[in-house]
């Protein structure tokens, strides 16, 4: 299967989420033999797209489909399914990024910092001219802590990768353990229903839940109760799985020693979100995948499909 016309409509508020002049002559240079079209806005989109056989977008609505006849891939960087609606009809496919980790793990691991070399306490320290030295023996290291990641999918495993690589004992966390997907990473994969004998063992307990029905407050009231005291809780999902009162709850009675949250049930965070007050939070605007390499690593994971012909056994298998 032969794609000749290449539609792109990557724009986006945030810049590293933009497509850039260098993006559009890699392309270019890699498939000389195919026509690339960029879209300048949204309407300039809807009137190119009844001549795409491709299409790189941000969003892609369920009824636009029926205007590309001729379409028969969809690919987006996102790694979530929020923006790009599968194709009602079943006749396109489409591809999400799953590159995401490489940038996302960082996030992780600079939260977790935050927490274990007690950062907070040494930005405070500068801001009054104090040398607390002697107040860094509670200081831990994360070769020697077990961090829980619920949801070990593409992500969670390229997060356990560099985790293990500082030492941590890893434990992951999926809906079907059998499958051998991050079991050559994690220490152990368990599955949701045995998580209750791992939640009092982790220090640190990572959640990439995708959003959805699904996971709605999958993570409840009595999950937060049962973790480890003095554990932290990190959340780079989804913001439906928990109630935000519950982690308030658990965070003032003392269970957690913090929380690093990148997501949230409504973003932006409202300014009267009693997570703003809290010292023992550390937030990020749904950042953690915010990243100036983010559409370089996206352009180079789909011109590998592409070089590879990966892409036509991929479209003729209906795997994407």
């Amino acid at each position: 299967m032969k794609i000749n016309e290449i539609l792109i409509h990557l724009h986006n508020s945030v810049d590293a989420f933009t497509l850039k002049s260098r993006h559009i002559e890699e392309i270019r240079h890699a498939l000389p033999d195919v026509r690339l079209t960029v879209a300048a806005d949204n309407s300039d989109f809807m009137e190119r797209l009844p001549a795409a056989e491709c299409a790189l977008v941000w969003i892609f609505k369920p009824e636009w489909y029926a205007r590309a006849e001729r379409l028969k891939a969809v690919f987006t960087p996102a790694a979530g399914r929020d923006w790009v609606a599968a194709d009602p009809t079943g006749r396109v496919p489409t591809f999400h990024g799953s590159f995401h980790g490489r940038i996302m793990r960082e996030s992780l691991l600079s939260m977790m910092l935050f927490f274990n070399r007690r950062l907070r306490n040494s930005l405070a320290d500068q801001q009054d001219r104090k040398w607390g030295r002697l107040e860094y023996s509670e200081c831990t290291g994360l070769f020697s802590q077990r961090v829980l990641i619920v949801g070990f999918g593409s992500l969670g495993v390229s997060m356990a990768e560099l985790l293990k690589a500082f030492g941590a004992t890893v434990i992951g966390v999926k809906r079907n353990p059998q499958l051998p997907v991050g079991s050559h990473v994690a220490d152990r994969v368990i599955s949701f229903h045995n998580i209750e004998e791992e939640l009092p063992k982790a220090d640190h307990v990572v959640l990439l839940l995708p959003g959805g029905t699904e996971t709605n407050e999958m993570f409840t009231a009595r999950h937060f109760s049962l973790m480890k005291p003095g554990a932290c809780i990190y959340n780079l999902g989804r913001g439906n799985c928990y109630r935000e009162a519950d982690l308030v709850d658990a965070l003032d009675n003392g269970t957690l020693a913090g929380a690093g949250l990148d997501v949230f049930a409504e973003e932006p965070l409202p300014a009267d979100s009693p997570l703003w007050e809290k010292q023992n939070v550390l937030i990020t605007p749904h950042s953690s995948a915010i990243s100036r390499e983010y559409l370089d690593l996206f352009i180079e994971e789909w011109l590998g499909i592409c070089r590879t012909e990966k892409l036509y056994s991929l479209l003729k298998s209906g795997e994407i």
